[in-house]
Formats: C-alpha cells, sequence, structure tokens
C-alpha cells in the first residue's frame, strides 16, 4: 500500500490514516475551578490544599505530595522542586524518589498560593496542638538493594517509637491528623469528583498542570519561561499543551458561521 505523506517540520503525517488528531486535556475555567473547592470543602477537605498548589503552581502530583515545608520560600515566592513521591506496586511501599526528569528546578508563585500556603501552616499546627501525641510525624527510610538506594515513606504518632534509621521529613499536604496525604488518596478523589460533580466528567489530577499552562501562556507568558516552570525537557512540549487545551476555543469560534448562516 502506497501512502501519501505531508512533511512539516520533520513530521510525518499519514493522510489517509484512521488516526484522530489528540484531543488534548481541556484546561478548567476559574469559575469551575472554584467550585471544584467548594465541593472538596464539604466531601474531602485534605485534598484542598495539593489541589490548590496544582493549581497556582502547575506541579505533578507526586511532587505536589513530595514538597517539604524546607521547599518553600514564603519571602521570595518559590518552591525548589526536587523530589515526587509513587506507590511502588511491587514493593507494597510509597517510595521517595527524584522528578520526572531527575533534576532540581524552581518554581514561582504569586500572592495568592503565598497566602494560601501561610494558612496551610497555621492550620496544621493548630491540628499539631489538637491531636496531641496522637499527632503523626512522617520519616523516610533509606533503603539498600543491590548497588540500588531508594527511600521509603513512614508515618508513626507520638506513641510508636521511632526505629534509629527512620529520619523525619516535614511534608506539606498533610491530612488533619500529620499524616501524608499520598498521590493513590488524591487519585480516589479525582476518580469521585469526575463521577459526581458536574462540568468535571473526565477529570484527573494532570488537569490541573495543563490549566495552570494554559492559563500562563493565554495571558502573555513567554513560552521559554513556562517551560522551565513546569520542567519541560522541550519548549514544544509546552506548546503542544497550549494548543490541544484551545482546540475547543477554535472550534466554537468556527461554528460562529453556523449563527450567520442561520440568521441570514
Amino acid at each position: 500500500m502506497q501512502y501519501i505523506k505531508l512533511k512539516r517540520q520533520a513530521e510525518e503525517v499519514d493522510l489517509f490514516s484512521d488516526d484522530e488528531v489528540e484531543e488534548g486535556t481541556q484546561p478548567i475555567s476559574h469559575e469551575d475551578y472554584e467550585r471544584l473547592i467548594k465541593y472538596l470543602e464539604k466531601k474531602n477537605p485534605p485534598a484542598i490544599l495539593p489541589i490548590q498548589i496544582a493549581y497556582y503552581a502547575g506541579l505533578r502530583i507526586g511532587e505536589t505530595c513530595g514538597l517539604t515545608w524546607q521547599d518553600i520560600n514564603l519571602e521570595e515566592q518559590c518552591l525548589t522542586i526536587k523530589r515526587s513521591i509513587r506507590y511502588d506496586g511491587a514493593k507494597h511501599k510509597n517510595v521517595i524518589g527524584t522528578t520526572k526528569r531527575k533534576k532540581v528546578r524552581i518554581v514561582d508563585f504569586g500572592d495568592t498560593l503565598t497566602e494560601i500556603l501561610k494558612t496551610a501552616r497555621r492550620e496544621q499546627l493548630k491540628s499539631r496542638m489538637q491531636y496531641g501525641e496522637l499527632y503523626h510525624r512522617n520519616y523516610y527510610k533509606e533503603v539498600h538493594v543491590k548497588n540500588r538506594v531508594y527511600y521509603e515513606y513512614y508515618h508513626l504518632d507520638g506513641t510508636q517509637e521511632v526505629p534509629a534509621d527512620y529520619k523525619e521529613i516535614s511534608f506539606v499536604c498533610l491530612r488533619p491528623d500529620g499524616s501524608l496525604e499520598l498521590p493513590s488518596t488524591l487519585g480516589i478523589v479525582c476518580r469521585s469528583v469526575s463521577k459526581k460533580l458536574e462540568r468535571f466528567e473526565d477529570f484527573h489530577f494532570h488537569q490541573l498542570r495543563h490549566t495552570y499552562t494554559s492559563n500562563l501562556l493565554s495571558n502573555g507568558a513567554a513560552p521559554k519561561d513556562v517551560q522551565e516552570l513546569l520542567g519541560h525537557s522541550d519548549v514544544s512540549t509546552t506548546m503542544n499543551i497550549y494548543a490541544h487545551s484551545t482546540r475547543k476555543a477554535k472550534r466554537d469560534s468556527a461554528r460562529l458561521l453556523d449563527k450567520v448562516a442561520s440568521n441570514a
């Protein structure tokens, strides 16, 4: 079988392929974001802070959960992204590791997230006082297997003895009892939202990162700056997200001609 191929920037397109163009992930409007927060205030408050961080800083789910208070500079309004946390099915453990690209990056943020983080810190201090010795502290344990090193996550309340090889870590996204809000838990919350909240039928955590990208680029941010904030390896990845997210808007604009025709 012969194919006709259209070449553009070294990309080959099969003109007779049945494959559809990827629609991409649609961004969330700010109105819908506020609806989401109000919904979570009633249904699952611990999920609010990680969702706010992802919305205003564009972090991946594992990066959000792996964020510590030592990574945050409220004066300079920036985050240092250096780790990620995920569930390792083979080990049946939550494991702390590097970011997706195995690089450290700095993410700047504005006044809104600053106030969110300050409020969260105050609330966590209140919870620690209320729970007393039942408040959980978070730890990691360094594990050596052959030539590999990885870090397992644990949490213990004040009544439990802390093993000598546990090192404390001050995560940002906590549950009321002080334990970490894990990516797996957030995944369950997002699936619940997609089933129960109108206009969130396909919602997943990564949609917040796409929304962050779209919001920055549509408001005039330089693509190169956005690429570095997101930690993308190539600026084309950043722009592809924006192109996919604006496809619906372009489709709606094209359909304005239908209204012109119907009024003729």
